[in-house]
């Protein structure tokens, strides 16, 4: 057995035990390195990668090579994650658009004015099927279905060349670092809380900032009417304790605390108990400052993933890390200073976070461009963790397993998805009698996909 294979089937165990509650041999990390840093480290622009992304593949390799990470640091093309300029140019978009220096910025937009909400509450995705995205995505115009066909096949088709492209040189990556290969096939997705939806793409910042004191009811209960929505379209079909449920959230260090409890919390913490009631745990990035939040958090649901940006990492230690997972604090800006102050702050926050396992060493936010990061003292960070992160006591039990309070799956508190553009097997039957029963596991598949590719532009 290769020495990359051997630190790969380490890491795996290591990641094994760290979800499943017993304090791993190591700290794990999982740096995450943008493409755009890649393309600059590379010595390239950022507008010619994002049209081949093959030729990220020589500086992808060797910045692996500086940064020690147990997961791979370079990810391969994805909608999200990467925003490739291709896709979303093809459709169109005005809520992703490409900057004069190639990053592709994200801009406020309104895709649904206040006195929609009522059709919004009604049938929440075909609303957002014939009125938010035909908005958002010009090339998408519900008068003219042979273009729209025609431009979602080519934007589909852009996306898939671009994951192929940078496939090879990810699994390079993987295999020459020996990183842990990521959480099992189907254990993993991706939501918004249901107000943060309304705020990102349909409302804007400002808007729903308005509709607070303006819509009031009517917010609260569209953020019911999303919830099934937002809860099935983040569902992992196969549930892991090493997946999960990235979650966002955005809004509530903006808003004042009654707005918060009052309109935001009771359908994300429905949205997140019921995951773990399934057996799958939530990993949200709390954006900005929650420190007076901080006892609102202590009440979600055991073995959460929580990624800090901002705080004291003492007290949000003493207040959660004996039932939550933490990760992030550590300041990405302080790359930009000397070596031995990047190496003492990653001392001093390993000093307090390791004590009863539970913590993932990350950035409070991940650097975007080169010039946002010293790499020497980057690949200085990344050897310091793996060297002085390491546990003497691996192996002992830790933390509390997810879901320790016994949520129960409730189905009553989500109403089925239904929309004309969601075909039933009833109606596929009526239509096509001599289908076999084996067809309606396809039938399903086939509405999942649809409504992923349709609310993955809404977010």
């Amino acid at each position: 057995m290769s020495d990359n294979k051997k630190l790969q089937e380490n890491r795996i165990k290591n990641f094994h035990d760290f979800y499943n509650n017993r304090i791993p041999d190591h700290v794990p990390t999982g740096y995450m390195i943008s493409h755009y840093l890649v393309a600059e480290y590379g010595g390239q622009n950022l507008f010619d990668y994002q049209y081949d992304y093959g030729r990220l593949r020589e500086p992808a390799l060797a910045l692996d090579k500086r940064i020690i990470s147990d997961v791979t640091p370079i990810l391969p093309c994805s909608q999200v994650l990467n925003r490739p300029a291709e896709f979303y140019q093809i459709l169109g978009s005005q809520s992703f658009v490409m900057g004069k220096n190639g990053v592709v910025q994200h801009p406020e937009v309104v895709g649904m004015q206040p006195d929609e909400y009522r059709a919004l509450i009604d049938d929440p995705f075909t609303f957002l099927m014939e009125t938010v995205i035909p908005r958002q995505y010009k090339n998408l115009d519900p008068c003219d279905g042979f273009k729209t066909a025609t431009t979602i096949m080519k934007a589909q088709s852009s996306l898939d060349k671009s994951i192929n492209a940078s496939l090879p040189w990810f699994m390079e990556i993987t295999e020459q670092g020996g990183h842990y290969p990521g959480a099992p096939a189907g254990s993993s997705g991706m939501t918004e809380a249901p107000f943060d939806f309304i705020a990102d793409q349909l409302r804007s910042f400002s808007g729903v900032s308005m509709d607070i004191r303006r819509h009031r009811s009517e917010l609260k209960e569209a953020c019911e009417a999303l919830l099934p929505v937002l809860f099935e379209w983040g569902r992992p079909p196969v549930p892991n304790a090493e997946g999960s449920v990235f979650i966002p959230l955005h809004m509530p260090t903006f808003m004042r605390e009654k707005d918060f409890l009052d309109l935001w919390l009771p359908t994300f913490k429905t949205m997140i108990e019921q995951y773990a009631a399934l057996g799958v745990r939530c990993n949200i990035f709390c954006e900005d400052d929650w420190t007076r939040y901080l006892d609102v958090l202590q009440d979600f649901p055991a073995g959460t993933q929580m990624w800090f940006e901002f705080g004291d990492p003492q007290l949000i230690k003493d207040k959660l890390g004996d039932k939550m997972i933490i990760q992030g604090l550590f300041p990405v800006s302080a790359l930009r200073g000397t070596k031995e102050e990047v190496v003492s702050k990653a001392r001093e926050l390993l000093d307090i976070m390791m004590p009863g396992g539970g913590y993932y060493f990350h950035f409070d936010k991940n650097p975007f461009l080169l010039n946002e990061v010293n790499i020497d003292n980057w690949a200085a960070l990344s050897e310091t963790v793996a060297k002085y992160g390491v546990y003497k006591n691996a192996g002992e039990a830790c933390g509390t397993p997810l879901n320790a309070e016994g949520f129960v799956f409730d189905p009553s508190k989500f109403r089925p998805i239904e929309s004309k553009y969601l075909t039933t097997w009833e109606a596929l039957k009526a239509e096509n009698p001599l289908v076999p029963e084996i067809a309606k596991g396809n039938l399903a598949q086939l509405n999942n996909e649809l409504i992923n590719f349709f609310m993955y532009l809404l977010v």
